[in-house]
């Protein structure tokens, strides 16, 4: 009898693990460049509307062409026409204190129009059984080409990994680390003490970023690094990481 009871309690297990997993499924857009309009954008938002199971969506960088709060709510009122939570990430255009929008002033914004958004320029979420690191590698007193991922921000990383380490990770940023940039001034600072830190955790499936303009997949050390191209007139990347944790990409083009 006993054993007929663990029998069922060990299939009733499977059929209830079988039944509640389920593929994440995201958009990354990244690089729109947004200035005064952009049709385009508008586009990508209606595509992505209408594409099924699409959990969340992450603007990966270079939001708006020229930092200024205007095009960053022009942008951001594009974006709120999203039937999905979206999550946004600091690149190189989108900050300057020079030109009043330094990071504060551009989280604040942006929650303006998306209240449930995190109020730091480095934050986590949560889909599933994956855990989504976004960093910030942009600088705001001289904004450059040039990523910086100092010391604080690398040992934030490497806290966040050691907290989650029983979850799947996925880390989200606008400057590559382990692609190649077609420019070689498109470098970015401390990547070697960035990578070794990656290194000692076997909790990372993917890094994936965009900055770069090029659509690019390399593994290293057993880590999918993934760059996609900028939006331009209506390119963007679908994400898809299975219950085998194994992460599949489809770039979509609708510029047709």
């Amino acid at each position: 009898m006993k054993k007929i009871i663990l029998c069922f309690l060990s299939i009733l297990l499977l059929t209830f693990q079988t039944a509640t997993a389920k593929d994440i499924k995201f958009a990354q857009v990244t690089d729109v460049f947004f200035k005064e309009s952009s049709l385009p954008l508008q586009k990508v938002i209606q595509d992505i509307n209408k594409t099924p199971d699409i959990d969340f969506v992450v603007f990966t960088g270079n939001n708006i062409g020229r930092a200024s709060v205007e095009n960053l709510k022009n942008f951001l009122d594009d974006v709120k026409h999203l039937n999905k939570p979206y999550y946004i990430v600091l690149g190189n255009k989108d900050v300057s204190k020079s030109h009043n929008l330094d990071k504060k002033t551009y989280m604040k914004t942006v929650r303006k129009y998306n209240h449930f958004h995190p109020k730091e320029t480095n934050y986590t979420f949560k889909k599933g059984n994956i855990v989504f690191i976004v960093v910030d590698g942009s600088k705001e007193l001289i904004p450059t080409v040039n990523g910086y991922y100092n010391q604080q921000t690398i040992a934030w990383v490497d806290k966040q990994l050691t907290k989650n380490a029983k979850y799947k990770t996925v880390i989200i940023q606008h400057f590559p680390l382990a692609n190649k940039p077609n420019n070689e001034f498109y470098y970015t600072y401390n990547i070697l003490e960035y990578m070794q830190m990656l290194s000692r955790h076997t909790n990372v499936l993917a890094v994936i970023s965009g900055h770069y303009n090029k659509n690019d997949e390399v593994t290293y050390n057993g880590v999918s690094h993934i760059t996609t191209p900028n939006m331009g007139g209506g390119v963007y990347k679908i994400i898809e990481i299975d219950d085998d944790n194994t992460v599949y990409t489809m770039l979509k083009d609708i510029r047709q």
